[in-house]
């Protein structure tokens, strides 16, 4: 329980804890394992849990009654989930998988509720959290009506770039091609030529989910548009 409290303490959302509040929580907390490709929730399911990432990567998203879906973020260690109904108690908003091996934190949401009542500390770094959510998805609406695919495509390869020397950097994508087409919200076709042009300026090749930037100023400044 002691190490669960410490991890629990590294973690944003409960570093601004007290001790003997971090140790009530992981008296209640269990580490669950899940593995690629398998769902930890669905939409509408019961928001009994507040999930902590730590380790491996999840995605959440959204699907339409005919199939289709939309990645609405990609989470890794560090991360939460599950804030949303946690708070109000509603089924769940979206799904959430496993993009790779994960192992999550899982800590019953009415615990929660009840530290968030009694510790202002807590109910600031909830709040936070909800706040950084929301701007993400500010930025994320204003990129699917101010840019093309090409340029969209090209900040999702640089969010997640290692540079190298010499000017040129290293990016690994998250998911398949499917599930970067689904969370840039196009087809596979689509995000296909999109990654086409990018190739074609010489700015990129791509080798499965590893993409190799050969000119990262060029790259930026093509997804800033300047």
């Amino acid at each position: 329980m002691a190490d669960l409290a410490g991890e629990l303490a590294k973690l944003y959302l409960f570093a601004e804890l007290a001790p003997r509040a971090l140790q009530s929580l992981a008296r209640v907390a269990r580490v669950r394992t899940i593995r690629r490709g398998q769902v930890l929730f669905t939409a509408d399911d019961p928001s009994d849990y507040l999930y902590l990432i730590r380790s491996g990567r999840v995605r959440v998203v959204v699907r339409s009654p005919r199939g289709d879906e939309l990645v609405l973020n990609v989470l890794g260690p560090g991360d939460s989930l599950g804030e949303l109904s946690m708070l109000d108690g509603q089924p769940r908003s979206a799904g959430a998988e496993a993009v790779e091996d994960c192992q999550l934190i899982a800590i019953p949401a009415r615990e929660v509720r009840a530290l968030l009542d009694s510790d202002p500390a807590a109910l600031r770094a909830v709040a936070l959290a909800l706040a950084a959510a929301m701007r993400r998805l500010s930025g994320t609406a204003a990129d699917l009506v101010f840019l093309d695919l090409p340029r969209r495509l090209a900040k999702l390869i640089l969010a997640d770039a290692k540079p190298r020397p010499g000017g040129t950097a290293e990016s690994a994508l998250a998911m398949s091609q499917s599930g970067v087409a689904a969370q840039l919200g196009v087809t596979r076709q689509s995000l296909n030529r999109a990654l086409s042009a990018l190739t074609q300026r010489g700015w990129i090749t791509v080798d499965g989910q590893r993409v190799v930037i050969h000119d990262l100023d060029a790259l930026i400044r093509y997804a800033d548009m300047e």
